[in-house]
């Protein structure tokens, strides 16, 4: 199973969730892996330094993506994509199961989401269907209510509207301190548990 994260617009938790994902895949005992698409490589240093032992590959071009991802042998593989819906970004969604769109909360995080979903449809014309994309609502405030807009936007065009995340410090901080939230101590729990029902929803679908 391949799932990518991809979004027309830095810092809206690519890399967040993919290590955090492919984290926690591994501390379930699954056979997963990162791929680190994104020539900044913040997510394969980071993956990195919270567990040594996790397989972790950086392709840069298109050409690499399409030829070695789908030849990878782990069980699951995580791609973090780069910004912009350039031809890497293209070639992540071509060969995933799974396609994850983190939305910041602003007009302008959905409209850069809406580029993503855009070119969500054109792959999913070309292969039929595929992938299943999810709009993960992240950075929100305390109280925040889904704008009518995203709501609309993923139901017509079938997307999941998975659980959100909130605007937290832990977020922030776990890559500094080289962990995840789940390892981190009590202010992260909140953190936590967000990760751990967003995670949750994904693959119990």
């Amino acid at each position: 199973m391949i799932i990518t994260a991809a979004n027309q617009k830095g810092g809206v938790g690519k890399s967040t969730i993919a290590v955090h994902l492919v984290t926690w895949l591994r501390e379930q005992n699954l056979d997963a892996a990162l791929v680190d698409a994104d020539v900044q490589g913040s997510s394969s240093v980071w993956a990195n330094e919270v567990d040594p032992g996790t397989p972790i590959y950086r392709f840069h071009t298109a050409d690499e993506i399409l030829d070695e991802v789908k030849a990878m042998t782990e069980a699951i593989v995580i791609v973090d994509g780069p910004a912009g819906m350039g031809e890497v970004t293209r070639a992540t969604l071509l060969v995933a199961d799974m396609a994850l769109i983190p939305c910041g909360p602003s007009v302008l995080d959905l409209r850069a989401a809406s580029e993503a979903v855009r070119v969500l449809e054109q792959v999913r014309r070309i292969r039929g269907g595929a992938p299943r994309g999810a709009f993960i609502p992240n950075k929100l405030q305390k109280n925040y209510r889904l704008s009518e807009e995203l709501l609309v936007s993923a139901k017509s065009l079938g997307l999941d509207l998975a659980p959100g995340l909130g605007l937290r410090q832990a977020f922030a901080d776990a890559a500094g301190q080289k962990s995840v939230v789940s390892r981190m101590n009590r202010p992260a729990e909140a953190a936590a548990r967000e990760m751990e029902e967003l995670f949750q929803y994904l693959f119990g679908k």
